[in-house]
């Protein structure tokens, strides 16, 4: 998954024309790319980009390849591309279920993807301000772990991501 270069264009025109569109969009507008494992262009998700915003448009892939695999991983790519434009929002205009089978919802009449900057991503505190507070909320920490502890009894606290619906703590001990 990245950003198209020149050399993916003709990959591209490729694709849109085996999907039926004019090959000269491919030259005038901007994709991402999903490429196969010989540096094929196997699909491509036209996009724009606006004030803090990445904006999704046409997804075009080559229909031996698998549509659904390449589209899900193509939308999941688009946000952590978006990540690295450090862009507020990702909004597709997919049609189907690809966006929300990749963590996209439904909001406003399109799919949208907030794509804040966690503090596991980012790998360390930004510089300063309330930026550095929000980061500082989205850490996870169990204070007082021991106090809680009976004498002599051990117990073991189950750890996982903070956005993971399934994180808890084991209730058995």
């Amino acid at each position: 998954m990245r950003w198209a270069r020149s050399e993916d264009e003709a990959g591209i025109a490729e694709l849109l024309e085996l999907n039926g569109m004019p090959r000269w969009e491919a030259f005038e507008e901007r994709f991402i790319v999903a490429l196969g494992s010989e540096g094929k262009v196997l699909a491509a998700l036209r996009y724009r980009t606006v004030s803090k915003r990445l904006l999704l448009g046409l997804l075009v892939a080559d229909p031996w390849a698998g549509e659904r695999v390449l589209a899900k991983s193509l939308y999941a790519g688009a946000a952590s591309l978006a990540w690295e434009m450090e862009v507020k929002e990702v909004v597709a205009d997919g049609y189907g279920d690809y966006p929300y089978e990749a963590g996209y919802y439904w909001g406003r009449g399109s799919w949208r993807l907030e794509t804040g900057w966690t503090l596991e991503v980012r790998g360390e505190l930004p510089a300063g301000g309330w930026r550095r507070v929000l980061a500082l909320l989205s850490v996870v920490a169990v204070p007082f772990c021991r106090a809680f502890r009976s004498r002599g009894e051990e117990f073991e606290v189950w750890a996982a991501p903070h956005d993971d619906p399934t994180s808890k703590i084991d209730p058995r001990r």
